[in-house]
């Protein structure tokens, strides 16, 4: 059995910089993590197998993100904006580069009138039923799915109002060396302030006794703290047994959505797309279309011949069991019926693929969280400790518009470690 202050279970980027801070305030902090690896949802794949290193989760940078911009600035690392990489879309039936996928004067005149929330497919049922508007329904309705990737009958009509009538200007970048380098800086912050990190332990239960709560893990080992920090994705919150039970935290946890996601990534010999149409696309960054496979990225500004194909929402979750040869399979086809190239052609022109299936990784069961109707008081429950013994931290925690993003995890974290400290 180890005794210590601080126990925090999982060892993501939220677990990260919080086992950071509590430990430079003096705290003895152990870390559980189920798998052999840190960053949970943030997993890069060593350059071994591609030849640089690539994202199998978490890729990009979101919004403003002073947290995250500041953390790749201490680590010596290097943002990159994305903004000037071109989208294009496939919805007239051929490559056509990307304006507005829809009128958003009339949209927002009906969001601001909303006076109750209800799931956004519900809100374009009930307020633009009409005909004239079926493009601006299936462009919303498909933007929510594979960006939110969110069931458009369960997310919040006000958590996307929010979003949408901001008047911030869109950021989106990259760290140019990639998130591997940013979670090794991270982890040996952890170490060099004396965080204890222990691998392959996950934890079965957490039981609050008296003064003390302990953890024990499916090997059997026990761990007991002061405190405990847990941060693990909300579905996998519901296999740990609490003593006492925490029924209103679970309901809690089950009332906020959780998106799921299968990420394609592809290594061509060449950046074949570039003149695979009439069109110059040397430049293209995002690809929207209506194929199985339905969202496509480069690494523009990067000229890495890398596609990653994107399949998010429900349409994730149906296909979790779904073998890698099918999937990959649907990942050709739809580049074939795309840039009309023969599948064949694709295929020998492929050096190297992977397909990273988060609904069906048993530490996460999904990629990332949304706003469902009714959420805010969920979030408001599980941001409350359980007797200033047990404390909820992640991205689906944090409290601002970079929920479900790297930043939020970051400052959730932070957060959260700054309550412990003072209670």
């Amino acid at each position: 059995m180890k005794t210590t202050d601080v126990v925090i279970v999982g060892a993501g980027v939220a677990r990260l910089v919080a086992g950071r801070e509590l430990a430079k305030a003096g705290k003895k902090v152990v870390m559980l993590e189920a798998r052999d690896r840190v960053g949970g949802r943030v997993w890069p794949i060593a350059e071994e197998e591609f030849g640089f290193q690539v994202q199998a989760g978490a890729e990009f940078v979101h919004g403003p993100a002073p947290i995250t911009k500041s953390l790749i600035k201490e680590a010596g690392l290097t943002y990159i904006p994305t903004e000037e990489g071109e989208r294009w879309n496939t919805y007239s039936g051929k490559l056509t580069k990307e304006e507005e996928l829809f009128d958003k004067k009339v949209l927002h005149d009906k969001l601001r009138e909303l006076k109750e929330d209800v799931p956004i497919a519900i809100f374009f049922e009930k307020y633009f039923p009409e005909e004239k508007y079926s493009a601006t329904r299936k462009a919303i309705i498909e933007q929510v799915k594979n960006y939110d990737a969110a069931d458009p009958y369960k997310i919040s009509t006000f958590s996307l109002r929010d979003e949408w009538l901001g008047d911030e200007k869109w950021q989106q970048g990259k760290i140019k060396e990639g998130y591997g380098p940013l979670l090794d800086f991270l982890k040996s912050e952890c170490v060099k302030n004396a965080v204890e990190i222990n691998f392959n332990q996950e934890v079965k239960s957490v039981e609050i006794d008296g003064e003390i709560v302990s953890v024990l893990c499916s090997d059997g080992k026990r761990y007991e703290s002061e405190k405990v920090l847990i941060t693990l994705p909300l579905p996998v919150l519901a296999q740990i047994n609490f003593n006492p039970p925490v029924p209103e935290k679970m309901a809690a946890a089950s009332k906020i959505g959780f998106g799921s996601v299968i990420k394609i990534l592809l290594l061509f010999k060449d950046r074949f797309w570039v003149n695979a149409s009439e069109n110059d696309l040397d430049k293209l960054l995002f690809l929207r279309s209506s194929e199985e496979v339905p969202i496509w990225w480069t690494q523009y500004p990067e000229l890495n011949p890398l596609f990653t194909g994107w399949i998010a929402g429900p349409r994730a979750e149906e296909l979790k069991n779904t073998s890698f040869d099918e999937i990959l399979n649907f990942a050709l086809t739809s580049l074939s019926n795309i840039f009309k190239i023969d599948p064949s052609i694709l295929k020998n022109g492929l050096l190297k693929s992977r397909v990273v299936n988060w609904p069906s990784d048993l530490f996460a069961l999904g990629a990332y969280s949304y706003s469902t109707v009714g959420a805010p008081k969920a979030y408001e429950e599980l941001r409350k400790p359980i007797g200033d013994k047990i404390f909820f931290a992640g991205e689906a925690l944090f409290n601002g518009k970079e929920t479900a993003t790297v930043e939020g995890a970051l400052v959730s974290g932070l957060e959260m470690a700054k309550k412990m400290l003072n209670n």
